[in-house]
């Protein structure tokens, strides 16, 4: 437990009027949240103003409340501490980070940042690192393993909150966990944000950058500037590892200092990747010729990535971690192949964005083998829509039948969103439907596909949960593919 001193401390306030006996039980920014002996942040959001929730919070038992703005007086019982700062965001994740001891202090975290591939690059550097003998966490948007085994993540965020973050940090140290790996959001390193304030990396790996959240950037390059800070929080000896794939690279080599290194595959170490069908692609990588179990180039990609990032940290030989490749699991939601008895190849995957469109399309397109490609899709609403239509242009190029449906349309609704998705969709040889309820148009898909097409569910992956407009409800997007399936099987069975 921490004084209330020692916590403003460490964001660099210091009031003498503060007891030096006060201790704090938690750090909160909603109000609802706050317990006695609680400090709240009064963040303003898009959508309210966290000053609003002051009284709320006093009345819950906060005795500090921290704001970027100008806090009225209030008329309470007993002492409240208020502060009136700069760079709250910046402010509630170092405090988060005192309140649990500066768990980052004692870890070695390897941040993980890009537009596609981050949480598949995380798992197979957790895998590595693990099957090196290393207790190893892992905090994804699919995964979470604070050193006592592998978990669905229970956050919405891909990077959760502080007080969250911190929280999983200092189990990590609890359950002596040697290495962390994070997955690294635009968002969590923004300087809007700065959720992951505080934690300097020993190692930094980047995907590719592509045009992504432009709502909240409203940029490519303050998008990819963000993801720059990645770089920017590396230790004074840190390594970053990317690939030619990355069309910004530049940018991030730039913001490296004297001491620190990168290791660019495509370039440091020259590369060659072959498609295998469904079989899985080969790499040619250090003299070797590696049969992987990945389905994508990409994949690929992010496997070498991981491992030439495990090499570097561990100080082993990369060529002994190549064996690795071969035995690398799949990651949930991503490329996940589902079994049926209909002669179909149906596949799941969290593709959100116009790259990971066309690498999965041609995918799709190179092993088709004359059957039809079906896709079932939709696109966030409420967030960046420069990229729905190059998603739905992509699409619309190599299938025969398009099923347009919901994947997160909030209050935005889903006929604008398939507006958008539609303006680039000029092959008039695929069929466009669109199905607003996503378990229907799952359902359509299997009804229409014949033995040998090829289906596509994409944009949720492993997320369990649809935001519709008046809430979310719960989703799982493997059981609803399966339970289609078993029943489309029954009925064709029954012909």
């Amino acid at each position: 437990m921490k004084t209330l001193r020692s916590l403003l401390s460490a964001i660099g306030i210091y009031d003498e009027r503060v007891p030096q006996e006060l201790t704090i039980q938690s750090i909160c920014q909603h109000s609802g949240q706050c317990t006695p002996n609680s400090v709240f942040f009064a963040f303003t959001g898009l959508h309210t103003n966290g000053n609003l929730y002051i009284r709320q919070a006093i009345a819950n038992g906060a005795v500090c409340i921290i704001s970027e703005q100008e806090i009225p007086v209030l008329a309470q019982s007993r002492e409240i501490f208020i502060y009136q700062v700069e760079q709250s965001h910046r402010l509630f994740a170092l405090m988060c980070a005192s309140l649990y001891d500066d768990p980052q202090n004692t870890l070695a975290i390897i941040g993980v940042s890009g537009t596609d591939g981050k949480s598949t690059t995380c798992d197979y550097l957790h895998q590595i690192l693990s099957k090196e003998g290393n207790t190893t966490g892992l905090l994804t948007t699919v995964s979470m393993d604070d050193g006592s085994g592998k978990v669905d993540s229970p956050y919405r965020q891909s990077t959760p909150e502080p007080d969250q973050l911190y929280a999983f940090l200092h189990r990590c140290v609890l359950n002596k966990v040697s290495f962390v790996v994070l997955e690294c959001t635009s968002h969590a390193l923004s300087d809007t944000f700065s959720r992951l304030a505080g934690i300097t990396f020993i190692g930094a790996i980047v995907t590719k950058v592509t045009s992504e959240h432009l709502e909240f950037h409203h940029s490519l390059e303050a998008y990819t500037q963000a993801k720059v800070n990645l770089v920017r929080a590396l230790k004074s000896d840190g390594v970053l590892i990317s690939s030619t794939d990355n069309l910004k690279l530049d940018a991030f080599l730039e913001a490296l200092h004297d001491r620190q290194s990168a290791i660019v595959l495509g370039r440091d170490v020259p590369m060659r990747i072959e498609y295998m069908h469904y079989h899985g692609v080969i790499v040619e990588v250090l003299g070797r010729r590696i049969q992987t179990p990945v389905l994508l180039p990409s994949l690929a990609t992010n496997a070498l990535l991981a491992t030439f990032c495990a090499s570097s940290v561990l100080g082993i030989e990369p060529n002994r971690l190549l064996d690795h490749l071969v035995t690398l699991q799949p990651v949930k939601g991503r490329m996940q192949i589902v079994d049926n008895l209909l002669g179909l190849r149906v596949i799941i995957d969290f593709a959100h964005t116009a790259d990971a469109y066309e690498g999965i399309f041609r995918f799709a397109s190179r092993t088709s083998e004359g059957g039809d490609i079906i896709a079932v899709f939709g696109c966030a609403g409420e967030r960046d829509t420069s990229k729905r239509a190059p998603m739905g242009r992509i699409a619309n190029k190599y299938c025969s039948t398009i099923i347009l449906t919901e994947e997160d349309p909030r209050k935005e609704g889903n006929q604008a969103i398939f507006s958008d998705l539609r303006f680039l969709m000029h092959n008039n040889a695929c069929t466009v439907w669109e199905i607003e309820d996503r378990r229907a148009a799952i359902r359509k898909a299997l009804s229409i596909a014949q033995s040998g097409d090829t289906l596509l569910f994409l944009g949720k992956g492993h997320e369990t949960s649809i935001e519709r407009e008046n809430g979310k409800i719960a989703w799982d997007e493997l059981e609803e593919v399966h339970s289609a399936l078993r029943d489309e099987e029954e009925k064709r069975t029954c012909r």
